[in-house]
């Protein structure tokens, strides 16, 4: 096993739009995750958000340019503003929903965007958003976030219980997992860090060292432990259960796992998660 370095690739993305128009306590934080049945009452969800009713819905101006697929890590989205506004069409007035500038856990709200649109003089990214049902989907103005890329992708294969870390498009680490039960299965697709979480201080508890929070929730469960059923990646009290399908939905790691991979990745960093390598 090779031990990842940093994600050195983040960096200023402030052409891909132009470029596209021219061809988006002492206190312990107890992360709301699956995992183990014995695992702590959950948290908030990680990156609240304000629900309004929006006025009627107006048509959109018309794109100046065609929409692009983006892919996953081109455009990782830190909210520049209080409060981000998510729109149902690029170049829509009233927004559909609000995010709030940080996450319940102190971190950045951060969005990653699968698209790109010019409406007018304005540039949009299309991103998905946190929470269940997984993979909505919204829009938000370029003006309201900065951007950033990364090349390191976490990659999760269901069928063979194994994760990679994958960096500058090699696999630098590979790694036995847990992941969820058949009642309550890992869920697949594309997703994103949306929180990490440091507990090395007491990596024996049952997040073990670091839990990666992910938008992604259980497309089983409606709550757990009397809170949102969110999707992590993290650590474990429990390393002989490794491949094993046991979890509520979490992908659990061995503690010096999910430590290398922790300090490997970052908010908006891509965790995509498939059925099997043969069909990744």
């Amino acid at each position: 096993m090779t031990s990842p370095g940093p994600d050195t690739s983040r960096r200023r993305l402030p052409l891909i739009i132009a470029a596209a128009a021219a061809a988006v306590i002492t206190v312990i934080i107890v992360i709301q995750v699956l995992g183990a049945e014995d695992e702590p009452a959950s948290a908030p969800s990680p990156t609240p958000s304000t629900s309004h009713t929006a006025a009627p819905h107006e048509p959109s101006p018309s794109p100046t340019s065609s929409a692009i697929a983006l892919e996953p890590g081109e455009a990782v989205l830190t909210t520049a503003v209080e409060e981000l506004a998510l729109f149902a069409a690029p170049g829509d007035a009233s927004p559909i929903q609000t995010y709030g500038e940080w996450s319940a856990y102190g971190a950045p709200t951060t969005l990653m965007a699968f698209g790109a649109q010019t409406v007018g003089d304005d540039e949009w990214f299309q991103v998905e958003l946190v929470g269940a049902p997984n993979h909505r989907e919204a829009w938000v103005r370029a003006d309201d976030v900065t951007v950033e890329s990364t090349t390191t992708a976490v990659h999760v294969y269901l069928e063979e219980r194994e994760v990679d870390l994958v960096q500058e498009g090699d696999i630098t680490l590979t790694s036995e997992a847990v992941i969820g039960a058949p009642a309550s299965p890992t869920p697949v697709g594309t997703f994103f860090i949306t929180d990490p979480l440091d507990f090395s201080s007491n990596p024996s508890g049952t997040y073990g060292a670091y839990a990666l929070g992910l938008n992604g929730y259980s497309e089983t469960l409606t709550e757990f432990n009397g809170g949102d059923p969110q999707i992590a990646l993290h650590g474990t009290d429990q390393p002989d259960l490794m491949g094993q399908d046991v979890s509520n939905g979490c992908v659990r790691l061995p503690n010096d796992v999910i430590t290398q991979i922790a300090d490997a990745v970052a908010p908006g960093t891509p965790v995509i998660v498939a059925e099997s390598r043969s069909g990744a």
